[in-house]
């Protein structure tokens, strides 16, 4: 290519096979998404902290036996 060319020094990655859908995949989620997410997280870490309490009481049990 000679002095004529015109590209942009920084140009957004494209994969040339519907470079529209990664736009759509990372747009803002709407009011609705938003409020199930976070439904959805905060049942996720209340899970998670029953779990993890419940690992410590069945080790703690496991530690007691063991005396």
């Amino acid at each position: 290519m000679g002095e004529n060319s015109h590209e942009p020094d920084e140009v957004a990655p494209t994969t040339g096979v519907n470079d529209h859908a990664w736009e759509r995949e990372h747009r803002h989620p709407t009011p609705e998404q938003a409020r199930a997410i976070g439904y959805r997280r905060r049942d996720a870490e209340a899970k998670l902290e029953q779990h993890q309490q419940e690992a410590k009481e069945k080790a703690e049990t496991a530690e007691e036996k063991e005396r």
